[in-house]
């Protein structure tokens, strides 16, 4: 019966064309980020083309191991050699900053905490300071665990979270994760937006084509028809979503390479209390997608249960992840609501940078596995309830 269901699904034509768009925008994207990076030569030639990251891995690859305060010394050192320089800027950036952007980068965030980026701060530090950069850092975190901590238990958590950073940091290029980070959030915005519209299809089609009689009145046509029904939708969420991603990801990190997979995330927001290196935050955004995807699906499925057609059901997606995000900007005033909306799961990139906690009780939570929580078990919890909605059509 389920082999029967996935095969109405996937021979109907505009399902089919659905599904096409999607394998085709995933190549369309991978073209976007492939390109992305620019790269510019000992001669000051600047180029993006699809090798770009792949010789910006290796112009910084000297740079690649422990950022001891020595380290850090030498950066300051060749930051300050480049100031000087007079030859052509293109030149000078290709050779001497270049390399070390990424930890130049990392220098200002950890010495600017909760401030703008301000590169005129690599000028005034001395040989005594970058010999005391790690004491520093300890010290701006626990002004960060005061500062957002409301409570003392929420002070500990931060301040336990920011005790979990490994000191000093491990550096790798990791230009490949930083864009296919931006390209896997919006990308999955529009899987989850045609998951959505498959699947709110899957119980409308039957009101549609007028075969809703016969449906219901078969032996398990209230019953073992519409689990496979719902079992259906979850099987294409995970088919599609899974189909789009790894096609994504396959192009670009065989095109762009896998270096910096190990860099923890601190190297681009010192103070993220999110804990992670730049493939663990890859596969965080990549979870929460598809945590987005199966919310779409289900509640496409619930309304179109509900109502008998395709047509409201398939504007959920993109109500909740398209104009829910400028409904919420629009009502910043409520915060404490729309830092929960279903919209953090496809702009994780946005929310890892802020320090954002919720307390119940004596547990702390961050934003972003909180929201995941929260979606899974309402993603679930549906599920019973279009079973009931469909079921029940026809009954008085």
């Amino acid at each position: 019966m389920l082999k029967l269901e996935l095969k109405r699904i996937f021979s109907k034509k505009i399902n089919v064309f659905a599904i096409g768009l999607a394998l085709i925008l995933a190549v369309i994207f991978s073209g976007f980020a492939v390109t992305s990076n620019r790269y510019v030569d000992e001669n000051g030639n600047a180029s993006t083309g699809i090798m770009a990251t792949r010789k910006l891995t290796d112009n910084r690859r000297a740079w690649k191991g422990t950022l001891t305060e020595d380290e850090l010394g030498k950066v300051i050192e060749q930051n300050k050699n480049a100031m000087t320089q007079s030859s052509e800027e293109n030149a000078i950036y290709g050779t001497t900053l270049q390399p070390i952007d990424d930890i130049r980068g990392f220098i200002i965030s950890v010495l600017t905490p909760d401030a703008e980026y301000d590169e005129s701060v690599l000028n005034q530090i001395t040989e005594e300071n970058i010999q005391e950069f790690y004491d520093t850092y300890h010290k701006n975190m626990e002004k960060m665990a005061e500062e957002y901590g409301k409570t003392s238990v929420q002070k500990k958590y931060l301040e336990k979270k920011y005790n979990e950073i490994k000191l000093p940091v491990e550096y790798e290029s990791y230009s490949s994760w930083d864009t296919m980070i931006m390209y896997v959030e919006t990308y999955s915005i529009i899987l989850a937006i045609i998951v959505g519209f498959i699947c709110a299809g899957i119980f409308a089609d039957d009101f549609q084509t007028k075969a809703d009689a016969v449906f219901f009145s078969t032996k398990y046509g209230r019953t073992k028809a519409v689990k496979t029904k719902i079992l259906a939708g979850i099987a294409t969420t995970v088919m599609i979503y899974c189909m789009g991603i790894i096609l994504l990801s396959v192009i670009c990190f065989g095109i762009m390479g896998t270096s910096g997979m190990n860099t923890p995330y601190q190297m681009y927001q010192a103070y993220s209390i999110y804990i992670m290196s730049y493939g663990q935050y890859y596969l965080l955004t990549v979870v929460c997608g598809f945590i987005a995807s199966m919310l779409a699906a289900v509640v496409s499925m619930l309304v179109a249960a509900k109502m008998h057609t395709i047509s409201v059901a398939v504007c959920i997606p993109f109500f909740l992840y398209c104009l829910l995000p400028f409904i919420g900007r629009a009502f910043s005033g409520y915060t404490t609501l729309f830092n929960l909306i279903p919209t953090i799961l496809t702009n994780v990139q946005a929310s890892v940078k802020v320090p954002l906690i919720y307390q119940i009780g004596n547990c702390v939570f961050r934003q972003i596995p909180l929201v995941m929580v929260m979606y899974t078990v309402m993603a679930i919890a549906l599920l019973p309830f279009i079973y009931k909605s469909f079921r029940r059509y026809g009954n008085k």
